[in-house]
């Protein structure tokens, strides 16, 4: 689970730092940082890949890179670093479970330029003391200004040849480079591990109205093979019941059964909701909130365990006097599988519905004349927000700006 965030330069943030929990909130008016929040840890994600600082800022560069290929982070390189500033740091702390028998923490820190070009400059791997495990740090020899990286350990330092542009996190092993130990490779593993966990959900609707494959058990994150994915979960009577409850519990008609049109010679299916008075209504038919609806529950139940999940406008498509429900199935699905929800939303009746411990943990973005770039704070953390809160509800202090105003 990612456990703190900190943002130096990048995008909109000077310096911030923020704890994050298992089901995480990200509110604030448009534009104030919640994306460039939400593009940092799009960031991580995609350093784990072994691409370049340059792919990874701008999508990839390989020659017939397809439609699905990485674009890149909203603006690019460009716009990476905030204005002014040549260079952007990223610092993450990771509580990774069972790593491989217990529990530990590590942080890791990149830094990277955008000017003249976008490059990698340094990264560390450090234990959750912040003891330095290994630091790499790009360096310039002679005037042609070769690259070439210094690696810094507890056993002492050495430099290499091989001056890459790729975060370090895939590339030590054992002895590799000598000075590394152990423990850092250990770090580095479970690190990559974390990013790798990082799932973007961007749920499609027009993409689940179609045939899905009952050979492939997964869904795809933008909503493809949707009828595939729920066909294989239904095979299980338990998780069977478990969908149709929540599904009665969010939908106007009351819900008897999921059902499922078969077409055995090709092997695809298309889901079908089966009303309590017989009708049956197929996935080609449901509303875009339906099928969002039903998206999360599929991804959140078919993820790995442990995944961090990344949601722009969760409560999209949802009746405000259904987001209970949602709240009730992320707290439950975060719980069970250890699962950790980052999201935005701009509903106070989300955050209304929220338990106290998550919303005292959601987070408020905001900009104020007197400080530079974005402010991000947890609303526990504002200042007598849980005495305000007690006399109003968090509906008007979030309709009325007050959040903002307290930054």
């Amino acid at each position: 689970m990612l456990r703190r965030l900190r943002l130096v330069d990048f995008k909109s943030f000077a310096d911030e730092a923020v704890e994050l929990a298992p089901l995480t909130l990200l509110v604030g008016a448009n534009a104030s940082g919640k994306s460039n929040c939400l593009d940092a840890l799009r960031f991580l994600q995609q350093a784990r890949a072994d691409q370049s600082i340059v792919e990874i800022l701008d999508g990839e560069q390989r020659p017939g890179a397809g439609p699905n290929a990485w674009q890149g982070l909203r603006g690019g390189s460009k716009e990476a670093s905030r204005i002014g500033a040549e260079s952007f740091l990223i610092e993450s702390t990771w509580d990774i479970p069972e790593w491989p028998e217990e529990d530990v923490s590590f942080m890791h820190r990149i830094r990277c330029r955008t000017v003249p070009r976008p490059t990698w400059q340094e990264e560390g791997i450090y234990a959750d003391d912040a003891r330095p495990l290994l630091v790499a740090r790009a360096i310039a020899h002679g005037e042609s200004g070769t690259r070439r990286i210094e690696w810094t350990s507890p056993t002492g330092s050495v430099e290499t040849t091989n001056g890459h542009d790729h975060s370090i996190l895939g590339s030590v092993g054992p002895g590799h480079p000598r000075v590394i130990t152990d423990e850092a490779v250990d770090a580095a593993m479970a690190l990559n591990a974390g990013f790798e966990s990082i799932v973007e959900l961007e749920i499609n609707p027009a993409r689940m109205r179609g045939y899905g494959k009952t050979n492939r058990a997964e869904m795809d994150f933008n909503g493809g093979n949707f009828s595939g994915a729920l066909w294989t979960l239904c095979r299980d009577p338990v998780q069977k019941r478990s969908l149709v409850d929540w599904l009665t519990e969010v939908l106007a008609p009351e819900i008897a059964e999921l059902d499922f049109i078969h077409v055995e010679e090709l092997g695809d299916v298309m889901a079908m909701l089966v009303e309590r008075d017989g009708k049956r209504i197929s996935s080609r038919s449901l509303s875009d909130g339906t099928l969002r609806f039903l998206g999360m529950l599929v991804a959140l139940r078919t993820a790995a365990s442990g995944s961090v999940f990344l949601v722009e406008e969760i409560d999209g498509g949802l009746h405000p006097a259904r987001l209970h429900v949602l709240v009730e199935f992320l707290e439950a699905l975060a719980r069970e599988r250890r699962l950790q929800i980052i999201a935005t939303t701009h509903s106070p009746v989300m955050l209304q519905a929220v338990p106290r411990e998550t919303l005292l943990s959601a987070v408020v973005f905001g900009r104020v004349p007197e400080h530079e770039g974005t402010i991000m704070r947890r609303l526990g953390d504002l200042p007598r927000f849980e005495e305000t809160l007690e006399r109003t509800g968090i509906d008007e202090l979030f309709s009325t700006g007050w959040l903002e105003m307290a930054l």
